[in-house]
C-alpha cells in the first residue's frame, strides 16, 4: 500500500462519552456512583520573544493542568459525600488538629500520630478508564497525588414536581497525568505510552 494511507485514520469509530468508568482509591463508593467526569485541560505556558519575525514560543517545563472535576450520584446513606467531606476535612484540619489524625484512623486503620505525616495517606492516585465502543478498556489516563479541593453543596428542595436524585460535584487539584494506550495496532491489548 502507499504511504499516504498508513497515514489516515485507521479506525474510524467515534469515541463514546458515555463509555468510562473512574476508580479513586481513597474514594471507592464516589467512584462507583460517578455520572459525569473528563479529561482535563492542559497547557503550555508561552514567552515572548522579541526577535525579528519570532512570536510567542513554547517555554518547556512551562505546562499547567486544569482541575479534575466530577459529579457523582449521592447515596441515600451519603456514604459517597462523606468519604470526600472526611478527606477534606482531614486536610484542612478546620477545628482542631486531630481532626486529621482522627480521619486517617477511621480511614486507614494509622495506629501511631508520627504515620499521618506520610504523603501517600494525604494523597490518591485516580484512574479514568476510557473505553472503546465494545465496552472494553481502550485507554487510562492516571492522575498522579490528587486531593480533593472543592464539594459541591447538597440542595434539598420539596417544590420540585420530579424526584431528581441529588448530584454533588468535586474538584481536585493533582501534580500531573499520564494517558497510556491500552491496545496496539492489531486491536490486542497492551500497555504502553
Amino acid at each position: 500500500m502507499s504511504e499516504w494511507y498508513d497515514r489516515e485514520l485507521q479506525n474510524k469509530n467515534y469515541l463514546s462519552p458515555i463509555g468510562f468508568r473512574l476508580i479513586i482509591q481513597k474514594t471507592p463508593k464516589v467512584s462507583f456512583l460517578c455520572q459525569d467526569v473528563g479529561i482535563p485541560e492542559i497547557n503550555l505556558g508561552t514567552v515572548e520573544a522579541k526577535f525579528q519575525g519570532f512570536v510567542p514560543l513554547p517555554l518547556e517545563g512551562n505546562l499547567s493542568y486544569g482541575d479534575f472535576s466530577i459529579e457523582f450520584l449521592v447515596d441515600e446513606n451519603m456514604e459517597n459525600y462523606l468519604e470526600l467531606h472526611d478527606w477534606m476535612r482531614g486536610l484542612g484540619v478546620p477545628v482542631r488538629y486531630d481532626d486529621r489524625y482522627d480521619y486517617l484512623e477511621s480511614s486507614f486503620k494509622v495506629k501511631k500520630k508520627a504515620d499521618f505525616k506520610n504523603r501517600d495517606e494525604q494523597y490518591s492516585d485516580a484512574t479514568l478508564i476510557i473505553l472503546n465502543n465494545n465496552y472494553n478498556t481502550n485507554f487510562e489516563v492516571v492522575l498522579r497525588d490528587m486531593f480533593p479541593v472543592s464539594l459541591s453543596a447538597l440542595p434539598f428542595n420539596v417544590t420540585g414536581s420530579d424526584n431528581n436524585f441529588l448530584t454533588a460535584r468535586a474538584s481536585f487539584r493533582y501534580t500531573y497525568f499520564d494517558i497510556f494506550k491500552t491496545y496496539n495496532k492489531d486491536g490486542d491489548p497492551t500497555r504502553g505510552g
